[in-house]
């Protein structure tokens, strides 16, 4: 970025400080004028000073750093929207951005770790089980003939089906996905090897209600596999944290004309909430089968990208009418926050109080950093966060209204909220869920661009994930905490999402991860300054995601998980074309990364580890030794190589425990390993493999059967 640039005082031309000291009174008159003129010129010369040093001096109380790249004071048209010019974003100034980070010191006692996954993106069995149609089936091409909900005024009619536009890896769908629908015994092994004690999940409204019917039972596939996985959780002593909504809405709820869901508005263009008596029956529901057991939940997540993006911005649906993202947004957005008001409402009125339970909302937003320390530039930063952010905090964070600089900006396109309306929002979040991944810098525009902000982002010096949109600075999600903190007098905050993106082709290139090592190094230290030095009350960080999975348009291309998922690439028939090369259910491979490991010592610990710390995954060669299994002994053979080895030992002759006297052999059963799992496709009765995980907890092996291995020391 461009310094200050140096300031100058020329000597004026031909002027001469010096005179002749001769007695003619001519040159006497002369030499006194001269002598005037000095002094005039000195005088003036004190006084421009002294202006100088004041103008400093009120340049600095307002903020400005000593680096500045402008010499004179905006007007306050450079403060488009705001009453008063906002100060620079603390707590880094201009030019004095972090290059190094700490790694040293603890989190507070109690602070949450957790992971988190969404339905849509790792469930597949898309039309198993009694699950409806979903907005991203239509979009991404899925087969959804003869679905419930599949017969949308702009579904699909025949197979292949067409895609969306907007979708960028053609052919791949939601299909079948990381198939965590089927293999949820195998997450969940891994997740007890990893340690974890909190997982975040969204609950998938289209299994729920096929229909999103408005009234009448669940269905009842999707109410026992949703139980008996919060059930499963909780005997593994891991917490859920769910999502009622994340992005995945039932078709049958969107057939524009006829039904436009949260894009629902009156002849007059004014937001109607017609898709509320179905979201209100569905969260109503969810409360009542599973807030006995589940403590907290989240309505929506990042409702900005399911109204902002999916007005034909990149996301489900982005299909006509709904495609101005200058004004289609506004009206989904009012209506999404009036359906969270609705859910917290029904769950305070209803359930909070016998389930003791917390609610909120999960809003997102990547840092924009001033570019320059003019004030043009900070005015286009807090218009940016203010627009985005505070578009879907204020009205529950600070007065049940959209932020006032927004109202300014925009004008009549954000429409306005009734007096219940407002009473049903303000304070409708128990706590604030924050979604971070990136930063950027940010110039003052003389046009408003598609967000209204009036600003141009750029990313010149960051560090540059696989995603496109994708650049990392931990210190901007420090400034973000501040920034919430003080516009909305220090909430109860909890990073609900943070990760990095890379490229990966196979399970040894994905371990190696030492760039989102890097990442989450960085991101969880500045989150302990904001605790520590700033007084942010962050209670807990959820990385981003415990499974490589479907990352929406970008389908299977790129990969944000902590665990490498090989999706047995193959031949879809459900899918569009080309459908050669997307995932199939029934052999899918985990392997954990590097990262996965490193954030299993913070959650093991609660305290910050330098990215470079020595032995983060253990070797395959751990699985070498002698186990014990309901009093039987098996033994793991490690060949050679490390990629194969084979278990022999005994096993129970009536399915109780081993006797020594009418065990029956076990094996021997050929394994295969990669890093700290090892497969056993001749151990399992009938079709598929059993995966398992090394547990540094247990000092043993986590096995997808429920059975678990110590091993003799």
């Amino acid at each position: 970025m461009e310094q200050n640039p140096t300031l100058e005082i020329e000597d004026s031309a031909g002027l001469s400080l010096d005179s002749d000291s001769g007695d003619d009174p001519e040159d006497s008159e002369d030499g006194r004028r001269v002598n005037r003129l000095i002094l005039f010129l000195a005088l003036g010369l004190c006084l421009c000073i002294v202006c100088g040093v004041v103008i400093g001096i009120l340049l600095t109380m307002k903020g400005r750093g000593p680096n500045s790249t402008h010499s004179s004071p905006e007007s306050l048209t450079d403060c488009l929207g705001f009453e008063k010019c906002p100060a620079y974003p603390e707590p880094y100034s201009w030019g004095e951005w972090p290059k190094t980070y700490i790694y040293k010191g603890s989190f507070p006692a109690g602070f949450v770790w957790g992971v988190g996954t969404a339905s849509y993106q790792i469930e597949g069995a898309y039309n198993e089980g009694g699950r409806g149609a979903s907005i991203w089936d239509t979009f991404s091409g899925a087969n959804t003939v003869n679905m419930q909900g599949g017969n949308c005024s702009y579904c699909c009619q025949n197979p292949p089906c067409p895609i969306n536009p907007a979708v960028k890896s053609k052919g791949d769908t939601g299909n079948v996905a990381t198939d965590s629908y089927h293999m949820i015994q195998t997450d969940l092994a891994l997740m007890k090897a990893m340690g974890l004690k909190n997982y975040r999940f969204s609950i998938a409204w289209p299994r729920m209600f096929p229909l999103g019917e408005s009234m009448g039972d669940p269905n009842p596939e999707a109410v026992k596999w949703y139980s008996d996985f919060i059930n499963a959780l909780l005997a593994a002593n891991i917490t859920p944290f769910v999502t009622l909504y994340h992005w995945d809405l039932p078709q049958a709820l969107f057939s524009p004309p006829e039904r436009s869901a949260w894009w629902a508005r009156d002849a007059e263009g004014r937001p109607v909430g017609e898709i509320l008596p179905n979201w209100k029956h569905y969260v109503d529901t969810c409360f009542r089968l599973f807030g006995d057991r589940v403590k907290f939940w989240i309505t929506f997540n990042e409702a900005w990208s399911a109204t902002k993006l999916a007005s034909g911005s990149g996301k489900a649906p982005g299909v006509k009418p709904f495609l101005d993202p200058m004004k289609d947004p506004y009206i989904a957005g009012h209506n999404m926050l009036n359906a969270h008001a609705a859910a917290v409402d029904i769950y305070r009125r209803k359930y909070q109080y016998k389930q003791q339970g917390l609610i909120g909302i999960t809003n997102n937003f990547d840092w924009r950093e001033p570019k320059t320390d003019s004030q043009a530039d900070i005015a286009a930063a807090e218009r940016a966060v203010l627009f985005q952010l505070g578009w879907f905090s204020e009205p529950i964070f600070g007065n049940g209204d959209y932020p006032p600089e927004m109202r300014a900006v925009v004008g009549d396109i954000l429409p306005k909220f009734t007096e219940d309306e407002q009473r049903l929002l303000k304070g409708s979040a128990d706590f604030f869920g924050l979604n971070n991944y990136g930063t950027g810098w940010i110039s003052a525009a003389k046009e408003p661009g598609w967000d209204y902000i009036y600003g141009t982002v750029s990313h010149d010096g960051f560090v540059h994930g696989q995603s496109a949109w994708l650049y990392g600075a931990g210190w901007g999600l420090r400034k973000l905490l501040n920034w919430v903190k003080r516009r909305y007098s220090g909430p109860v905050i909890y990073v609900t999402e943070n990760g990095w993106s890379t490229a990966a082709s196979t399970p040894e290139q994905a371990a190696n991860d030492t760039d989102r090592v890097d990442y989450y190094a960085n991101y969880t230290s500045e989150v302990r300054r904001a605790i520590e030095e700033d007084g942010v009350d962050v209670r807990g960080y959820f990385g981003w995601s415990l499974l490589d999975n479907y990352e929406w348009e970008m389908g299977y291309v790129e990969r944000f998980g902590i665990t490498f998922v090989d999706y047995n690439f193959g031949v879809d028939p459900n899918a569009p074309l080309p459908n050669g090369h997307v995932p199939t259910p029934g052999q899918q491979l985990r392997r954990r990364k590097k990262s996965s490991c490193f954030l299993e010592q913070l959650w093991r610990n609660n305290m910050l580890l330098a990215p470079n710390s020595p032995n983060l995954c253990v070797e395959t060669i751990i699985f070498q030794g002698q186990y014990t299994f309901k009093n039987c002994t098996r033994v793991i053979d490690v060949y050679v190589g490390d990629a194969t080895g084979s278990v022999t030992g005994k096993k129970p002759a009536g399915g109780g425990s081993c006797d020594t006297t009418t065990d029956l052999p076990y094996g021997p059963a050929l394994l295969s390993f990669s890093g700290s799992t090892v497969i056993c496709r001749t151990c399992k009765t009938g079709t598929g493999f059993m995966q398992g995980f090394w547990s540094d907890d247990d000092l043993g092996i986590q096995w997808d059967d429920g059975s678990l291995w110590v091993k003799a020391l």
